[in-house]
């Protein structure tokens, strides 16, 4: 259910509704700086600057404590002049969010829901922040407990944005497109329900790089290397990369180690005509059962996600607060 706020941009603070002394009310600062934030695919790499105009809050599905305090943020916004809209998000990997005007979507629920929400939006200049309601991931920066102090910053000073890579991924079946859609943490090939082997073919700019058995093959972006992909054994790999990580899971008589490409390779996955059951895996979130002769598509994709780096820990810091890096 969507909800549209009723606040005017022409609507009155109180005098006492100040982030600082320094800093002006927020419906003058808001409305009248613009964003100046162009993402391209290759030039993504540099922190810019931005100054949100206006918000959408989704929250994950069902979640009465999340609902609530979506309600209070809104209440804040609209004290604060800011427009602002409430939606729900939506576990459907063909549904896509309608953003309007928004130049910030505030994001209610953890690291997953961050991750759906941003392969729902279709648009540039669209900002993603993160509020957590269990750990601090690496995507969700602010807590549930911090917001109005981090959304005082935001509003009042502008925000540092990290442009992050994801991956175009098509599945085509007889030749005709079966999905096409985008990843941003990874996607994964893999074994189906039984515990056996599958058979893959990975090529590469149409040079045939490998035949593997194995219990699969993790292409990830950069964000996503520090999930599955780092399990599987594969290398971290810095956010503000271009490039595409491959790892294969538990290869058998294989010797095809992780490795790197640049992001703008054309790679695709085969699934060999022997395979029995084979499942490929979107993000870990959903996915589309193939049959033999599918074959998988991926690449960088033109799309960015933009992340607004609120939190003051570097990736390292970040890394050392996980446990990735240990002993220093």
């Amino acid at each position: 259910m969507v909800s549209s706020s009723k606040a005017s941009t022409q609507k009155r603070l109180r005098k006492n509704v100040y982030f600082d002394e320094q800093c002006p009310p927020v419906h003058v600062q808001v409305f009248a700086l613009t964003l100046h934030y162009a993402p391209k695919f290759s030039k993504g790499l540099q922190m810019k600057r931005v100054h949100p105009r206006s918000v959408l809050l989704v929250t994950k599905d069902g979640q009465a404590d999340i609902l609530g305090l979506a309600e209070k943020i809104a209440a804040w916004l609209d004290l604060c002049g800011v427009p602002n809209t409430t939606t729900e998000n939506r576990e459907d990997l063909r549904d896509c969010l309608a953003v309007d005007d928004a130049t910030l979507v505030l994001v209610l629920g953890g690291d997953g829901t961050m991750i759906s929400v941003a392969r729902k939006i279709y648009g540039e200049n669209i900002v993603l922040l993160g509020i957590s309601f269990g750990r601090v991931g690496f995507l969700a920066e602010c807590s549930k407990d911090s917001w109005r102090s981090d959304l005082e910053a935001v509003l009042c000073h502008g925000v540092a944005v990290s442009s992050r890579m994801l991956l175009d991924v098509r599945v085509l079946r007889r030749s005709e497109t079966l999905l096409s859609t985008v990843a941003v943490n990874d996607i994964v090939v893999g074994r189906g329900n039984l515990a056996r082997l599958i058979h893959l073919e990975l090529v590469v700019e149409d040079e045939r790089i490998a035949s593997l058995r194995a219990d699969g093959l993790i292409l990830s972006t950069p964000t996503g290397s520090s999930a599955y992909s780092y399990s599987a054994g594969g290398p971290l790999i810095h956010p503000n990369l271009d490039v595409i990580g491959i790892t294969p899971i538990c290869s058998f008589l294989t010797d095809i180690k992780p490795f790197v490409l640049p992001a703008d390779k054309r790679i695709a996955i085969d699934v060999a005509e022997d395979a029995l059951d084979a499942y490929l895996t979107l993000d870990g979130q959903t996915g589309v059962h193939l049959q033999p002769g599918d074959r998988i598509l991926a690449t960088g994709s033109s799309r960015r996600m933009l992340l607004a780096a609120v939190a003051p820990q570097s990736y390292f810091q970040k890394l050392k607060a996980k446990g990735f890096i240990h002993g220093a």
